[in-house]
């Protein structure tokens, strides 16, 4: 056992418990002192705590809260009124010990997301040239495989103007500008190519994307995420071919053999029908077509805007996320540079195609993983908030009501403990696939943390819709669920706040929802919507310390 120091109503750990028991802690005393208690002692035990959690000495005006501590074992808190008008209760205890095992619980819950996190954002970083810029540090991280494009040790970029350097002066301004265009939110995402000076060779070219994956609610940019791809040979073998093109009547046999081993898809297209004269071998393989098949072939039968208009083919330059339409309908996203050409009196297309459909579906990837929830693939609380906005918002315009639902599943912790995390992630995949089929399309569904979940209803014209509404997706909810090889029955308490009956406000709307939430777990109801209680000593037993401790 190791206890914590006593006296004084001061709890303080030990050097060997981590960072987040630290805050919990100090948040333990606040809640005390909030609740006109002050504490006296705090103990942790190896054992697991008593079937009577709560003991009252109303002699001594003393009592002891025994609490569990994940994965450490239990917490024994001894409280003594701070004032005299305060009273040791066994309603009043047995709130607070359920506000401290919240806490407690939060806080673990809290760590253990952090740590996923970390792992996720390590194997992204591990696998990929990727740079991450943070707006409250203005600090730059570049990932290993993003150094080494450019030769360099890791964490040698740690700041912009230190990858501004390293750009070509003559595509420094262009990128420059650019980018404080996407810091300041004048554009969503960056797309160019630029030279950057290698480290013992000359400038090397890279196609660098990035978009704003966080911001401000003034559209200030809070972090953007980048990936680079090194594009140094196809622009030399641009080049090539562009100058082999302008020699081609001296040397036909030349460019025959540089277009056949190009690595790069190539189509010849005569400007005045529009139809294609000449490919290479990888332009049939990508597209599906013979070479035979590909002569005379009408270049907008393969080639097309995503919004299905043909693409002009009389200026020069690059188009980028354009679609090659295959033989058997297969649509690679494709960037065409493309170059005219006159040869014997004939004007010509070059259009060199550059399939870009894999680093596209890589940046989908990472846009999908930054706003969801890596197990259950809901919204995370970053996409649910955005969401909760524009649906305020809408509601506002449209004149209608707005419900937030707010519930967490009873007594999850015993299924951890009884047949694994695994089971436990089984049952939270689950309960978010019956959410999906349960909401309207209109409708969002988000898991905040742990076993938390809310749904956003929208569109209500009458607030006689609501219950039915919930109460149908608290019985798809509580349906049981067969964990390994056995049927658990899952059951939850749901908490309802509503815009702008409630307030017109956010976070009040979700820290009402869960003071509902917790009503409805209290007294066994199942579903509470949020209510203005006038009784102070109630209001102590809502928990709203817990809630305007979340809401931060």
């Amino acid at each position: 056992m190791e206890r914590l120091r006593h006296g004084e109503g001061h709890l303080i750990s030990s050097s060997g418990w981590p960072d987040f028991t630290q805050k919990a802690f100090r948040e333990l005393e606040q809640l005390c002192l909030s609740f006109g208690l002050k504490s006296v002692r705090l103990e942790f035990q190896d054992n697991a705590p008593p079937q009577d959690a709560l003991c009252v000495n109303s002699h001594r005006q003393q009592a002891t809260l025994h609490l569990a501590w994940p994965n450490k074992g239990s917490v024994m808190l001894s409280v003594t009124p701070a004032t005299q008008q305060t009273s040791l209760t066994q309603q009043t205890l047995h709130g607070i010990q359920q506000t401290f095992q919240h806490l407690i619980n939060q806080h673990a819950q809290t760590q253990q997301e952090a740590r996923q996190a970390q792992r996720w954002q390590q194997a992204l970083y591990n696998s990929f040239a990727v740079w991450d810029w943070e707006g409250s540090t203005r600090r730059l991280f570049c990932s290993e495989e993003w150094t080494n494009l450019l030769g360099l040790p890791h964490d040698t970029i740690r700041s912009v103007r230190m990858m501004l350097k390293r750009i070509h002066p003559e595509d420094r301004p262009v990128f420059k500008n650019t980018l404080k265009k996407l810091f300041d939110g004048s554009v969503s995402k960056l797309d160019c190519e630029i030279r950057f000076k290698h480290a013992w060779e000359d400038y090397i070219w890279l196609r660098t994307r990035a978009r704003v994956t966080d911001c401000t609610d003034e559209g200030t940019a809070q972090r953007v995420i980048g990936t680079s791809v090194n594009i140094t040979a196809r622009k030399k073998a641009e080049e090539e071919i562009y100058d082999l093109c302008q020699q081609l009547h001296n040397s036909e046999v030349l460019y025959r053999e540089l277009m056949k081993n190009a690595s790069d898809a190539i189509l010849i297209v005569d400007k005045q029908d529009d139809r294609i004269i000449d490919a290479n071998l990888h332009a049939s393989d990508l597209s599906g077509y013979s070479m035979k098949e590909l002569m005379g072939m009408e270049r907008c039968q393969l080639l097309k805007n995503p919004d299905g208009g043909s693409i002009p083919c009389q200026d020069k330059g690059l188009i980028r996320d354009m679609l090659l339409i295959s033989r058997h309908g297969q649509q690679h996203i494709v960037d065409i540079s493309r170059t005219t050409v006159h040869v014997s009196g004939r004007h010509l297309a070059q259009c060199i195609i550059h399939d870009v459909s894999e680093h596209k579906a890589i940046e989908k990837r990472l846009q999908h993983l930054a706003h969801h929830d890596p197990l259950t693939g809901l919204p995370n609380r970053i996409l649910f908030r955005d969401r909760l906005q524009h649906a305020l918002h809408k509601a506002q315009r449209n004149n209608t009501l707005l419900a937030l639902c707010f519930f967490d599943l009873d007594h999850f912790k015993s299924i951890n403990d009884s047949f694994g995390h695994d089971a436990g992630d089984r049952v939270l995949t689950c309960i978010a696939e019956r959410l999906e089929k349960t909401i309207r399309a209109s409708d969002t569904a988000a898991r905040l943390a742990g076993d938390e979940f809310v749904v956003i209803l929208e569109d209500l014209e009458h607030q006689d819709l609501i219950q039915p509404i919930a109460s149908k997706i608290l019985s798809r909810i509580n349906q049981p669920i067969t964990v390994a090889r056995q049927q658990v029955r899952v059951t939850s308490s749901l908490g309802i706040s509503l815009y702008p009956l409630d307030t017109l406000d956010s976070d009040t709307l979700l820290n009402q929802a869960d003071t509902a939430m917790y009503r409805a777990k209290k007294n066994g109801s199942g579903l509470e919507f949020y209510t203005i209680s006038e009784d102070l000593d109630q209001e102590s037993l809502d928990l709203w310390p817990i809630t305007q401790k979340r809401s931060e």
